[in-house]
């Protein structure tokens, strides 16, 4: 009796422990507890065993604590934990814990088997007295979803599974010391970290080794053999992937390759055109990812006919041609996924293929297939549920057998070739079809009333077709529809009333460039998802809903080219997500709404990241209607946009396309706002300036009044201004000479006064200044009457691109033509600092008395604030490759004005930069070069890089030419072999892929 009175009396003592340390846990570590997790953890509890998180032995001791995504915030203090004698595991994994403390308690040994602190903000290094050392039971660590930077790793034979995945570790040492010391690891994981070079250490030791994963990360080099299934005879999950490995791919030897399950190289350039012999041997694959590996050749049936568990096949973005083997077909019982999308493939899918009665993932899309196979094949294939064969050259109907895939949950048809119209029995009301994907195509007739049967349709896009008449009722009333995406089409009739309430929430509204009728319907007020409006280029009437304002949510909103009247909401204002707004030609009224800028520097990204657009950009100066057209480009071929009406609207455009990327963390605003073309009155608003990430604006061609706001200085990252054919009047405000990224301003037709800014970056092209207007031009033995720098503007639409005949390093030369007639050519001079105005036109007084042969007759110059102009009698040849002048050819060489000494002349016909592209037409670009500089042969290949970019800024033809962006994205390419492009707010994948003059 006693004695069991003394067991109780020592158990209480031991559980009144365990709650004192818990507390101090809880005391030193946690300083926020949103979620109340803790809240029942206090002093006085007899025992911590039925607190939140904690499990007890039956003797009342604590041998678990499992806190994950409790919500916790705080710096842990590992001690107060591991002082738990028989604390087992340990889980904080999804919290908000950085590490004060990593190191285990010196009063107790530490007994944890397994320790969890994924997901947390530890970014301290680890410490070299850590848990690791300290804990000699320890079985399972997971540190990963940290940012852990490196520090010492050094663990006892008894771990079994060490994960230091998603962190950012760059010291190879803890690699290789894990690598050096895996007796019995099983699983190590050191993927999505910043691991750089070859990979060293052979892992010699680790003969227990079932899971290795060393994906995303920068290693380079061949990949050692002791790394390959031959060495580690035990590993069944290997994944290399996403690195920089270079070598061959057949030199990968295999071995035996008795375990192995799971292998990828995905990412990486092991450049081949064979298969290694001994891969026949992994007999026990399930799944295989050598896409994105850059092979070649055809693929080999054979060899895959082997693998009999195969449930994971990708071949994807290589460069595989000619058909795909019969074999494979053959032996695809298991598979589950075949991926050869983005090769070259020829002809359709083999006939053995309908064996493939477990396959459930097929992607065949942007290769070069074509026949009959989607009705004899794929329309059998009972459990397929994904079906991507865009980008394809597939004619003729869509196959209605089709829909004997009863499991088909998305089918992806887009840019091919089919004619005819859309089946109307694709799915009935127990479909669980979720997405239909058929733009760009050439169907025709009217969107079938039956697709209203699917019912549990998300996404209908049926884009870039010639389909007619009204959309069904039936579609806008599918309760789960949220991406309804019908632009360019002949779609007529009313988008009616009770959107969003009649059926599902939408998110994407995307029918811009069909001849739509009627109004905006008021209960777009309730799609409270929706994020993309674009409803341009229709016929659309009436008044924009006030209601828009509710739409937290909404990113995009164009509603360009219609007939709409009425005042701009000022409702739109409280639209939290708003980065573009496009309402450019209608007919609204009103003044512009300062609420419009009431988000400024309070949107957050993400809303629409990740969507595939394309930017139609205008560059035609003021004969263009607004400043451009985002699309949706989802499924689109850029050769099919190129024919696009939208495209030739202006004289000159180019086109942009990539996934959306935000560019502002937390803090952004409208990047994109296009008024123009309307009947706007009143003054622009003050707080328009606050809008920092702004990049065009477009007011042009409205009615309004007052000054240039001074706060515009603000917009530090506009590109296009236009604020032209208004009437605005006073000065351009100085603070416009701070934009540095400001490359098109457009002030023209307004009533303008006073000094150009100066300041601003260097290629700023001014279409119209203030009034020195009436500032003459000086001229000299044939005169050109009383021209004016107006005139000059006038002549060249503003200095417009389509004017512009040549550049060089001392500015850009436009053809004009004055009112009488007369053609002649006007060169804008860069500033040149340190000359005055008096010498400046003494200078010019006695250049235009000089004649010479190779001269063109210098008629005139002007001077208006810092902006220089020179006027030259036309040449009709006078343009970048005929002249036999330095410099600026066709045109009398800014170096003659300051010395009043001949260039140095390069051949007889030929100046500097036609003799230097005549010698890299012939391929003899050693000669271009100096030899001194081409010592070494990599120096020789680099600078012939630079010179091929050298060539392109000389491009005959203006529009051609990259931007200074492009060109320093370039020059940063061959630095760090990276590329980057941005326009507009959005990031992008691939640069410009069509321009057009």
């Amino acid at each position: 009796m006693w004695a069991d009175a003394r067991q109780l009396l020592s158990g209480q003592k031991q559980s009144n422990d365990d709650v004192m340390k818990l507390m101090a846990f809880k005391s030193f570590s946690v300083t926020s507890d949103p979620h109340g997790a803790l809240a029942n953890w206090t002093d006085d509890s007899p025992t911590p065993c039925s607190w939140l998180g904690v499990s007890c032995s039956l003797d009342g001791r604590v041998v678990a604590l499992n806190l994950s995504y409790a919500g916790l915030v705080g710096a842990l203090h590992l001690p107060n934990l591991t002082a738990l004698s028989t604390l087992r595991h340990l889980y904080l994994r999804g919290n908000s814990f950085s590490a004060a403390d990593l190191s285990a308690s010196t009063a107790v040994s530490c007994n944890l088997e397994t320790l969890d602190l994924s997901s947390n903000v530890i970014s301290n290094p680890l410490p070299p007295q850590s848990f690791f050392s300290a804990c000699n039971s320890l079985a399972y660590v997971n540190l990963s979803r940290n940012s852990i930077p490196g520090g010492s790793l050094a663990f006892s034979p008894s771990l079994l599974q060490l994960d230091v995945s998603r962190n950012r570790i760059s010291d190879s040492a803890l690699l290789n010391y894990s690598l050096s010391n895996c007796q019995n690891l099983n699983l190590l994981n050191f993927s999505d970290n910043k691991l750089t070079g070859k990979l060293g250490v052979a892992p010699l030791s680790c003969k227990n080794l079932i899971v290795l994963d060393l994906s995303y990360n920068f290693f380079s080099g061949s990949i050692p053999s002791s790394f390959m299934p031959d060495s580690l005879v035990s590993l069944k999950h290997l994944d290399l992937s996403h690195n920089n490995f270079s070598g061959n791919f057949s030199s990968l030897n295999f071995g035996q390759c008795i375990n192995l399950t799971w292998f990828s190289l995905s990412q990486n350039s092991l450049l081949d055109s064979a298969f290694p012999t001994s891969l026949r041997n992994c007999h026990l694959l399930e799944v295989l990812d050598l896409s994105h590996i850059g092979l070649e050749g055809k693929i080999p049936g054979g060899l895959f006919g082997n693998f009999k568990n195969l449930m994971r096949l990708s071949l994807s973005h290589n460069q595989f041609t000619g058909g795909i083997p019969r074999e494979l077909g053959q032996a695809c019982g298991t598979l589950q996924d075949l991926d050869l999308s983005s090769n070259k493939l020829t002809g359709g899918l083999p006939q053995a293929f309908t064996s493939c009665s477990s396959m459930q993932v097929l992607n065949l899309a942007n290769n070069l297939l074509s026949g009959d196979f989607l009705d004899e094949v794929v329309s059998t294939l009972p459990s397929l549920r994904y079906l991507y064969v865009a980008f394809n050259n597939i004619s003729g109907f869509v196959p209605l057998s089709l829909a004997n895939c009863t499991q088909l949950q998305v089918l992806d048809l887009s840019s091919n070739g089919f004619t005819g119209n859309v089946p109307a029995g694709l799915c009935s009301s127990t479909s669980p079809l979720a997405k239909i994907l058929l733009a760009n195509n050439y169907l025709s007739g009217s969107v079938p009333v039956e697709l209203g049967n699917c019912k549990r349709l998300r996404t209908l896009d049926l884009s870039f077709n010639s389909l007619s008449g009204p959309i069904p009722l039936d579609i806008w009333k599918l309760p789960n529809l949220s991406d309804l995406v019908m632009w360019a089409n002949n779609l007529t009739g009313e988008i009616p009333e009770g959107i969003c309430v009649d059926g599902g929430n939408l998110e994407t509204l995307i029918l811009n460039n069909n001849l739509i009728t009627g109004s905006i319907p008021q209960s777009i007020a309730k799609c409270t998802n929706m994020i993309w409006v674009s409803l341009s280029s229709n016929h659309l009437t009436g008044e924009i809903p006030p209601g828009i304002g509710n739409l937290l949510k909404l990113a995009i909103l164009q509603l360009g080219n219609n007939s709409l009247t009425g005042q701009i909401p000022p409702e739109l204002g409280k639209c939290q997500s708003l980065i573009w707004l496009d309402l450019n030609s209608n007919d609204i009224s009103g003044v512009l709404p300062p609420e419009l800028a009431n988000q400024a520097g309070l949107v957050m990204p993400g809303i629409v990241s990740g969507k595939q657009f394309a930017f139609v950009r205008n560059e035609g100066g003021t004969a263009c209607r607004g400043a451009g057209g985002l699309v949706e480009f989802e499924g689109i071929r850029a050769e099919r946009l190129e024919s696009f009406p939208m495209v030739h609207s202006c004289s000159s455009t180019r086109i942009y396309s990539g996934m959306t990327v935000y560019t502002f963390a937390n803090n952004g605003s409208m990047i994109y706002l296009d008024v123009s073309y309307n009947n706007l009155e009143g003054s622009i608003p003050e707080n328009f300036g606050a809008m920092s990430y702004l990049q065009v604006l477009n007011l042009g061609h409205n009615k309004l009044m007052g000054h240039i706001p001074d706060s515009f200085g603000g917009l530090k990252a506009i590109g296009v201004l236009d604020l032209s054919h208004n009437d605005l009047q006073g000065y351009l405000p100085g603070s416009l000479g701070t934009l540095t990224f400001l490359s098109d301003l457009d002030v023209s037709n307004n009533k303008l006064t006073g000094p150009i800014p100066t300041g601003g970056s260097s290629i700023w092209k001014l279409s119209s200044v203030p009034e020195p207007l009436s500032i003459n031009i000086a001229t000299f033995e044939k005169p050109l009457r009383k021209l004016t720098f107006a005139h000059l503007l006038e002549a060249t639409n503003g200095f417009s691109a389509e004017s512009l005949i040549g550049s060089g390093g001392f500015g850009e030369v436009y053809k004009a033509q004055l009112r009488d007639g007369c053609v002649v050519a006007i060169k804008k001079l860069i500033h040149i600092t340190g000359q005055g105005d008096r010498e400046f036109m003494a200078e010019m007084e006695t250049i235009g008395k000089i004649k010479h042969r190779n001269l063109v007759p210098l008629l005139g110059y002007c001077k208006v604030g810092e902006e220089r102009l020179l006027v030259y009698e036309y040449m009709k040849w006078g343009s970048l490759d005929v002249s036999t002048l330095a410099g600026t050819p066709g045109y009398v060489p800014p170096e003659y004005y300051q010395s009043f000494r001949y260039p140095s002349e390069f051949g007889d016909d030929n100046n500097l930069v036609g003799w230097a592209k005549q010698l890299y037409r012939e391929r003899r670009i050693d000669e271009i070069l100096d030899p001194e500089l081409m010592t070494q042969k990599s120096g020789a290949l680099e600078l012939q890089q630079y010179l091929k970019i050298a060539f392109e800024c000389l491009d005959d033809r203006p529009f051609r030419r990259p931007t200074m962006i492009q060109v320093m994205a370039m020059f940063k390419e061959l630095q760090v072999d990276s590329e980057s492009d941005i326009l507009d707010g959005f990031s992008l994948k691939d640069n410009n892929v069509i321009e057009e003059s």
